[in-house]
């Protein structure tokens, strides 16, 4: 795995567990890589949450002009152009989040579906998604969209999280959630 690929998952880790500790209260922190998958461990309290992360682009091309640039591919693209970018990407998020379920990471790892920072709003993303079709069963003990929104006539922007299964308040509870969208 390359080091661009370790920085961007740990970043992303790191962002939604910043946000999530002061959501939720807890102080849950950076432990370790897990190994191949999932990708991450955090720890609070002796309590190990897994994390695995994946990332929803507006379309495949969207995805090598970003990661070519980043590794500084010597063919990386310029630009990119997409077509009806907000629905693209809603579906992207699906298709990850229906690649993942397919797999198995243990009773312990939430999911993460980071987005880039593009066009889409937060509200219009989190709307298209609700008209969407996730999977019935979602194995992981918790699933979110993440990521830096833009700022438009009716969203704040920013950084924000968008709950596909929202990881019970209790974590006692933990281990019989279920359900999804």
């Amino acid at each position: 795995m390359s080091t661009v690929q370790e920085q961007f998952e740990k970043a992303v880790g790191d962002e939604f567990f910043e946000w999530f500790n002061a959501q939720r209260g807890t102080v849950y922190s950076f432990a370790r890589r897990a190994g191949e998958a999932p990708d991450l461990v955090y720890t609070w309290n002796s309590k190990e949450l897994f994390v695995e992360i994946t990332a929803g682009y507006y379309d495949s091309a969207h995805g090598a002009f970003l990661w070519k640039n980043a590794r500084g591919a010597p063919d990386a693209p310029n630009s990119w152009v997409g077509a009806d970018p907000d629905r693209s990407l809603a579906h992207a998020i699906v298709e990850r989040v229906n690649d993942k379920c397919s797999k198995r990471y243990g009773a312990e790892t939430i999911l993460l579906v980071n987005v880039p920072p593009g066009a889409t709003s937060a509200e219009e993303l989190n709307d298209l998604l609700v008209r969407e079709r996730f999977p019935d069963a979602i194995p992981f003990v918790g699933a979110y969209v993440c990521g830096r929104f833009p700022i438009t006539s009716s969203s704040s922007g920013g950084y924000r999280v968008i709950p596909i299964k929202d990881l019970p308040a209790n974590p006692a509870m933990q281990r019989t959630a279920s359900g999804g969208r």
